[in-house]
């Protein structure tokens, strides 16, 4: 028995091991910038021979060329632990750790080597800004150019941050828009102040909107004037928008941070890149008076300073303040991450009040943007998911107006409300007109339609899908039907199977949207008639899970609109300004549908708390 028991042993020691000249796949997941990171390691003859790594979620310009730059770099270095790639540190260490797992499991072990610590260093300046993404950058420079000496920290080794993937500012008044409509420009900053503060329901920071309003045409006319030009639209980019004066002013692919950095050199700001803040300092008064903050060597920089700008970028990649802010829907959208919300607990760590926690709420679409060999969705989602069909929730009934669709926060919030997801039901009548060319109107369109490239008949750029391929639809939902988040069902029941619900209420809720569709009015959520154009009859038909996708994340401390830091009991906190997506009381309960808030308040509030800080030193 005794001589059994070790023969087996030593069949399992043998089998856990890596056979000669066979190459074994390994493969481990680590948390990212935005998500999973996930790295496939093939070991052969106990060298790493291939290295694949993939993260849906991280951002394509920074975490996607990081992880291709790490795969290939370990494989060079035969070892997980190389060096990180700058400006996209989080996925360089979730690569790392992935890599090392998926070699463990493979059999191959590697001891981490420490690096060597830099040395301590002191630093001293008029204003300190934290993060030097879209608000901070400007913020800097606009201290800077009213008499401040600056120094700049960012956690990453880019400038402009997350405010490189932005597309427009909103702005009223701006010289563009008078080369356009003249002095009649439809609408003014008592419009769109009403706008803003109604959308808040009276709820939001009505000193700050009404001076974002009203300072929103003087950053666009600063950004010109430190050469980032703007264009504006034909047209609003949301559809529910078009009866509106166009306020969404473009980048004109300008690469506009390249200018500012021009600039902010020319200013003498002193930018300390991959250096990360980790607490602000104050004085026996309890005023902010600078930060600590460890550099790339892991050394330690002390900046003491007049004022500090916090300019961290919310906490969209922190994953406590993101269940915070969406609760249990958390586990059913798409967050494209950003930062860890450690600049405002640095802030509240002196004393800063707590401000609303909000996401940003952009759009549905599947969780899975291609399929297990790589090909992408063409068409299917872009219809199923911009199109006023029937939307149901996981209880198989309808739950909006599906007019929401033309305009992409109003329609995101509304699946956010129903845990995160939807579902689309079109059947094989539909898809067949969609593929239809003698069917001119698809009623399907697509948001930011310029920059897409939709072209019609006479060359000009339009909403409206043109006739689709049959076989790319068909393809897509093969692609979909492998990642879970589609079925091409041939009954109704085997969708409510999909979806989840109980058949009875998914019969009874296809049953009245098509009457609605018949008759031509919709008696339950009021969707207008022309828009009631799709049938759900002839089977098969095709299901479509779409998620709640989630851009970054608002808020996180009040200010006045000044953009200093207030208490709890609404006093200043001496010192200290918050910029961004760090500033609650822009949006209140929901991001607002007001075109480029985000980046118009960004780079605003960084222009206006760069001028007020260095101001406030000069006292």
């Amino acid at each position: 028995m005794r001589n059994f028991i070790s023969a087996l042993v030593c069949a399992a020691l043998l089998l856990a091991l890596p056979v000669a000249g066979v190459a074994e796949s390994r493969t481990a997941s680590a948390k990212g910038f935005g998500g999973d990171v996930t790295v496939t390691v093939t070991i052969e003859d106990g060298r790493i021979t291939d290295v694949a790594a993939e993260g849906v979620s991280e951002t394509p310009a920074l975490g996607g060329e990081a992880m291709s730059k790490l795969a290939q770099a370990i494989v060079e270095a035969q070892t997980p632990y190389v060096d990180t790639v700058s400006g996209a540190t989080l996925t360089s260490n979730a690569v790392i750790e992935a890599a090392a797992t998926a070699c463990a499991e493979g059999g191959l072990s590697f001891e981490k080597e420490e690096a060597p610590k830099g040395e301590d260093e002191t630093a001293e300046c008029d204003v300190l800004v934290i993060g030097m993404g879209a608000s901070g950058s400007v913020a800097a420079l606009s201290a800077a150019e009213n008499g401040a000496k600056v120094i700049g920290i960012d956690s990453s080794a880019m400038l402009g941050g997350m405010g490189n993937a932005a597309q427009g500012m909103f702005a009223i008044g701006t010289s563009l828009q008078h080369e356009r409509y003249g002095d009649d420009l439809g609408s003014d900053e008592e419009y769109w102040y009403n706008k803003f503060i109604e959308q808040s329901n009276m709820l939001g920071n009505a000193k700050l909107i009404r001076t974002f309003v009203a300072e929103a045409k003087n950053t666009v006319e600063y950004m010109l004037d430190h050469d980032v030009a703007f264009y504006l639209s034909k047209t609003a980019q949301q559809i529910a928008h078009f009866d509106e004066t166009v306020i969404y002013h473009r980048w004109n692919n300008a690469q506009p941070f390249v200018h500012i950095g021009e600039y902010l050199d020319k200013s003498g700001v002193d930018i300390r890149y991959n250096t990360t803040a980790t607490r602000l300092l104050t004085d026996e008064t309890g005023a902010v008076a600078g930060a600590v903050a460890t550099k790339a060597d892991g050394g330690e920089l002390t900046i003491s300073a007049g004022v500090v700008i916090v300019a961290t970028g919310s906490f969209a990649g922190n994953e406590e303040m993101m269940r915070e802010a969406l609760g249990a829907a958390y586990d059913n959208v798409s967050v494209m991450g950003g930062c860890d919300g450690s600049g405002l607990i640095m802030m509240y760590e002196v004393g800063a009040a707590k401000g609303e926690l909000l996401s940003m709420n952009h759009g549905v679409g599947p969780k899975a943007a291609s399929g297990p060999d790589g090909g992408s969705i063409k068409v299917a989602t872009q219809l199923t998911m911009n199109t006023p069909c029937l939307w149901v929730n996981q209880q198989g009934k309808r739950f909006m107006n599906e007019d929401l669709l033309k305009d992409t926060v109003e329609y995101s919030s509304a699946v956010l409300a129903q845990g995160g997801y939807a579902f689309t039901i079109v059947d094989e009548k539909t898809v067949d007109r969609w593929a239809d060319a003698s069917y001119e109107n698809t009623g399907s369109w697509i948001h930011y339609w310029d920059q897409n490239g939709m072209l019609d008949e006479e060359g000009e750029h339009t909403i409206y899908h043109a006739p689709i391929s049959k076989e790319d639809f068909l393809a897509d939902f093969e692609v979909l039907t492998e990642t879970g988040d589609g079925i091409v069902a041939q009954t109704l029941e085997e969708a409510a199977a999909f979806i989840g619900c109980d058949p009875a209420d998914l019969l009874e809720t296809v049953e009245n949207y098509n009457g609605y569709v018949r008759n031509g009015k919709d008696e339950e959520f009021f969707k207008s008639a022309e828009d009631l154009l799709w049938t759900v009859e002839e089977g098969p038909f095709y299901v479509t899970k779409g998620y709640n996708a989630v851009l970054g994340a608002l808020g996180g401390v009040n200010t006045n609109e000044k953009l200093q830091v207030l208490t709890d009991d609404a006093k200043v906190i001496p010192g200290l300004y918050a910029t961004g997506n760090n500033v609650s009381g822009m949006s209140v309960a929901a991001y607002v549908n007001i075109e480029g808030t985000g980046l118009g308040f960004a780079l605003t509030s960084g222009r206006l708390a760069g001028a007020n800080a260095a101001a406030a030193v000069a006292e």
